[in-house]
């Protein structure tokens, strides 16, 4: 039995999202925009960056890069570049990546939740030449703190950013949603949806 890919009908069909902040975040997607997707652990960012992967186009090339096999390229488009701590250092396994992304010369670069590479510098280097969507933890409503903490970036690599999704997880039911979606005007949160 294969893993099941969430769409983004199957966000709506759970609660996870409604149809108008899917419809924000199509439009975030197909114009490029840089999507931070943030939340608990558990909350659901994976789940969630399967789903708006449907939003893009078959014909754009797609590199996601994570560690040790959490993501499935499950379209043709899509690029898994798998890292994990193998006794290299931090800053030669980034390189790498770094110069795999520039030969594969994808229109998005999809980062999940990963430890095992220099987030900051990737981002630094390569932010102005690709469209990204990566995933942080935020452990509290402070979600600027969070993600600079988590992703080790600064203020103006989080400022570069276009939109940032807030999730949830009620934990005594389990159930997952996107609590808001952020433009990023001047370092500050402003409410979209």
């Amino acid at each position: 039995m294969g893993v099941y890919i969430f769409t983004p009908e199957d966000l709506v069909r759970y609660g996870a999202a409604t149809e108008e902040q899917l419809g924000t975040l199509r439009e975030a997607i197909l114009s490029k925009k840089d999507i931070l997707i943030v939340g608990s652990s558990r909350s659901g960012k994976t789940k969630l960056v399967e789903a708006l992967m449907n939003f893009i186009p078959d014909d754009r090339k797609v590199v996601v890069v994570t560690a040790y096999g959490e993501f499935k390229p499950f379209k043709p488009n899509i690029v898994v570049i798998d890292t994990q701590f193998d006794g290299r250092p931090l800053d030669v396994r980034t390189s790498e990546v770094i110069s795999r992304i520039k030969a594969i010369n994808p229109d998005y670069v999809v980062i999940d939740t990963i430890h095992t590479i220099d987030v900051a510098r990737l981002l630094r280097e390569l932010i102005d030449d690709y469209a990204f969507i990566v995933t942080s933890l935020a452990l509290t409503d402070d979600i600027k703190g969070e993600v600079k903490h988590w992703l080790r970036i600064d203020d103006e690599t989080f400022n570069r950013f276009d939109v940032v999704v807030e999730l949830g997880r009620d934990w005594r039911t389990g159930t997952r949603k996107i609590r808001g979606i952020y433009a990023v005007k001047d370092g500050k949160l402003v409410p979209l949806r």
